[in-house]
Parts: structure tokens; sequence; C-alpha cells
């Protein structure tokens, strides 16, 4: 064991097999799947107990996020974050594959969670679109439906009739808080940031069974204490890397729960600061991408993560051997995620 926090941490990510889930992770990021299963998540950067990523590299190799966390505090995650959340790891960033339609859900803010004895946080989330193959996601409720003309729907098998269903291309920003309806569609990939939380209230799920064989169970009544009727919150924005190359580090979320950016290697070399809090850091598109901290320095691929302890000067760019493959040609896009943080260097 050392005694020493590394300036950059590259994560192995644990892999969840989804009963909507496919093979694309492995296509578009050369991901390392098992043979047949049907992978939908990617969960990059996790501090989630029996689904942590490990450490890829370097001298804490083989080592979950938890159990760093457990040992290096808030060195590793930050004054706040650590007396805000404790020995929970406060991000969890996935990529995931909907082969097939997601289940028509939505998540309890954290009043609601704590209230039910469901754990210490509900589940605000943003999502960047990696790919899209004429895909959609699900987001909010069509105008004028209520709770009483949503529960009729429901009765009569129409749910998919209330909801509001949005084309997406990569590059598309949606941030979804708590009580909205949403769903991502068959045919896109996306990267998603959340809270540390995995609770999920099923609403509509095409009858389909679940990968043990038996019915996926629903949440119907838990969904309908915690759906906001009276109003659409959520956000859609979109980003164009290319044209935003030179422009540095673009802001895409700033919310109670987290913070996510975009930049490039376009440009030349890029700096970044942890500030007070912990950075998370995934190759998302284009080549790969040299990251420079202290005497620490990574090469990372897309779809690739690592981690920035606090109190840390990042340098990005493109690899000295760039031009050496078709791969490395490409400059790299990236998103950088970080708890909320009052401070920054």
């Amino acid at each position: 064991m050392t005694d020493s926090l590394p300036d950059l941490i590259p994560l192995q990510p644990y892999l969840r097999e989804m009963v909507w889930g496919g093979r694309r992770l492995e296509g578009l990021f050369g991901k390392r799947l098992p043979p047949v299963s049907p992978i939908g998540e990617a969960w990059e950067v996790s501090g989630y107990p029996d689904q942590e990523s490990t450490v890829a590299s370097g001298p804490l190799a083989g080592r979950g996020l938890g159990e760093l966390l457990h040992q290096f505090g808030a060195d590793l995650v930050g004054d706040e974050a650590w007396g805000r959340f404790g020995e929970t790891f406060p991000l969890l960033i996935k990529l995931i594959d909907a082969h097939v339609d997601l289940s028509i859900q939505v998540h309890p803010d954290d009043d609601y969670a704590r209230r039910e004895g469901l754990g210490q946080f509900g589940k605000s989330e943003a999502w960047v679109v990696l790919y899209s193959e004429g895909g959609q996601t699900a987001l909010g409720l069509k105008e004028g439906i209520d709770r009483q003309e949503f529960n009729k729907a429901l009765d009569a098998g129409r749910a998919l009739d209330v909801v509001q269903f949005q084309d997406v291309t990569p590059g598309d920003v949606i941030f979804v808080p708590p009580g909205t309806v949403h769903a991502a569609n068959a045919g896109i990939v996306i990267y998603e940031v959340q809270q540390p939380s995995d609770l999920t209230f099923r609403i509509y799920d095409y009858d389909r069974p679940g990968l043990d064989g038996a019915p996926r169970e629903l949440h119907i009544e838990r969904a309908l204490d915690v759906i906001n009727f009276e109003s659409q919150d959520h956000v859609f924005s979109h980003f164009d890397a290319a044209a935003g190359s030179a422009q540095g580090e673009t802001l895409l979320v700033d919310s109670d729960n987290f913070r996510l950016s975009v930049a490039t290697t376009a440009g030349g070399s890029t700096t970044h600061h942890s500030g007070d809090t912990c950075l998370a850091v995934t190759v998302i598109d284009g080549g790969s991408a040299s990251f420079t901290c202290g005497s620490a320095e990574l090469v990372v691929r897309p779809g690739d993560s690592l981690l920035v302890p606090p109190g840390r000067r990042l340098t990005v760019e493109s690899p000295d051997d760039k031009a050496a493959t078709d791969e490395a040609a490409a400059d790299a896009v990236y998103l950088l995620a970080s708890p909320p943080s009052k401070v920054a260097l």
C-alpha cells in the first residue's frame, strides 16, 4: 500500500450488463467487453459498492475508487466534497449504450430518497450524446399533461402518447433534474454524469423480461410521487467541438450537484485547474490526448477516463507522435466533470 496519491489516476470501468445494452462500447471505444453479453453501461468513474471503477495502472493499480476514498479522504476529493459526501464518492460517470429503448423512468430528489429511507441521495444527471443512429430521447411530458391525465394514459396503456420525444445528434447536452420523465432510446450512446445514486423508478418498460427472464418491476406509485407535473426543468443544448476548438474550456452544465465542461486539444496546449475538488476527465472523440500534471504524464484514448485530485494544474495537448497513426491524427475532445465547488484556483 502506498501513502502517496498520484497526480493522475487512470481508471478502468465497471461493466454493467443490461437487458437493453449492446456492443457499441467495444466498437466505438475499444472497451474489452465480456463475450456475447449485452453491456449497457461502463461505470467510468464510480465508487459505488460492488460496482467500482478501479485504477488502471501505476502504483495504485487494481484498487477500487471506494478504497482510495477510504484511505485518502479529502486529499482525493477536496474538503467540501468530503464534508458533504463522506465515504461516498461524489460523482458517478458512465458511458451508456442504448441498443434498444430504455424504460420510461423518473428519479427522485434527495429529500424524497431520505424521507423514504432509500438512501442519502436522489438522482440529478446530465447527458452528452456521443453517437446517434437517428436516435431520440424521451424528455419530459407533453404540454397540458397533469397527474390525472398521466394516470389515465398509464391505465390505458398509452404511456408513450403523453411523453415528449426529441431527436438527438452528437454534441447534444441534456440536463435532467429529479422529477423529469425521461429515457434514452435505441441507437444512441451517451456520456452521463450524475449524483452517486442508482435510484430509478420505472414507469413503462415495453412488457419485456429482465436478464433473469422475469418481468422487470415497475414503480408507478413512487414515480407519481416524484414527477414534477408543474414545470419542465430539463435543459437541452448543443456544442460543436470543431467550432469551439480555439475557445479553451466551455461550460456545459453548472448545477447544485456537479459541473460539466468540454475542451479540445485543437490550438495547442490547454491548462485546467482542479481547484479545491477533484476533476474527472473523459476523452470522448477524436484522437488521443496527452495529460500532464506535476511529474505524471498519461496518453488517454477516446472512451477512457482519469481522475485528478484537488489542487492540481493539468496540461492537455496532442501527443508528440500525433501524426504517427490515423487514430492520433484528430484533435481530442474531452469532458471535465467535478463536484460543486465554492473555490477555484
